[in-house]
C-alpha cells in the first residue's frame, strides 16, 4: 500500500501536465497560448525601444532626450511582459518563452508605416539590426544611405506609434476572446493594459504632430531638450 502511494506521488511530481490544476479555474489552454504570444510581443517591443535608445545615444546622433524616452519605453514594455508572466502563474498556467524576433518587428513597422502614410520604411530599425543585413536593406528599401538626411526624431516616433498600435491591436484581440470566456483576464486587461495603450498612442501621436511642426535641425534639438 505504501509503495503504491509512493508511486502515485512520484507520478504526480513528474506529471507532464503543464497546468497547476489546484490553482487553475476557468483558464483555457487557448488563452494561455495567447498570453504567451502577447508576452513575446511585449518583449519584442522592449527590444525595439532599447535599440532605438542606443541609436539616439550614438555620437553622430546625440539626442539624449530621445534616448531617455525610448529607454523608459523599453522598461515599460518589459514590465508589461513581467506582469503577464506573473498573471499566467497566478492563474495556474505555464510560461513557455519564445524567440525574440527583432527583424520581424522591423518588417511589421515597415508594413504598417505604409498603411498610415509614413515614410520611415523602418530605416532606424533596420540600421540597428545586424550589420550584414544593412547594405541589402538600404539597396532594397528607400532608406537613404546618408543618415544625415534622416528625420531621426520624427521617424523614430512614427515607428513607435506603429509599434504601439500593433501591440494594442493584439491586446484588443486577446481582450475580445477573454471577454467571452474569462472574466478575470478581461478585467485585468481593461484596468492595467488597454487604458495605458490608449494613453501611449495619444502621447506619441502628439509628439509626431509637434515634430512635424518644428522641423529638423534646431526644432528637433529643442524638442529633444523637452524630453
Amino acid at each position: 500500500m505504501k509503495i503504491s502511494l509512493l508511486i502515485l506521488a512520484l507520478i504526480g511530481i513528474c506529471s507532464t501536465d503543464p497546468f497547476v490544476d489546484n490553482i487553475r479555474q476557468n483558464y483555457s489552454e487557448k488563452i494561455n497560448n495567447q498570453l504567451i504570444q502577447q508576452i513575446r510581443l511585449e518583449l519584442e517591443a522592449s527590444y525595439l525601444y532599447h535599440a532605438y535608445s542606443q541609436y539616439f545615444s550614438r555620437g553622430d546622433v546625440a539626442l539624449p532626450g530621445f534616448a531617455k524616452f525610448f529607454e523608459s519605453a523599453s522598461k515599460e514594455e518589459r514590465e508589461h511582459a513581467t506582469m503577464l508572466m506573473d498573471y499566467v502563474n497566478k492563474r495556474g498556467g505555464y510560461i513557455s518563452l519564445q524567440n525574440i524576433q527583432y527583424k520581424t518587428m522591423c518588417d511589421t513597422i515597415k508594413q504598417k508605416d505604409s498603411e498610415l502614410g509614413f515614410e520611415t520604411d523602418a530605416c532606424i530599425c533596420n540600421f540597428m539590426s545586424h550589420k550584414k543585413d544593412l547594405k541589402k536593406e538600404i539597396v532594397k528599401d528607400t532608406c537613404p544611405e546618408d543618415r544625415a538626411t534622416w528625420k531621426n526624431g520624427l521617424w523614430a516616433m512614427q515607428d513607435a506609434l506603429v509599434a504601439e498600435r500593433y501591440v494594442n491591436s493584439q491586446l484588443l484581440q486577446l481582450h475580445s476572446d477573454a471577454d467571452k470566456t474569462d472574466a478575470h483576464l478581461s478585467h485585468i486587461l481593461e484596468h492595467h493594459f488597454l487604458d495605458e495603450q490608449v494613453e501611449s498612442i495619444k502621447k506619441i501621436s502628439d509628439y509626431i504632430t509637434q515634430l512635424e511642426r518644428v522641423g529638423d535641425g534646431l526644432g528637433e534639438y529643442l524638442f529633444d531638450k523637452s524630453l
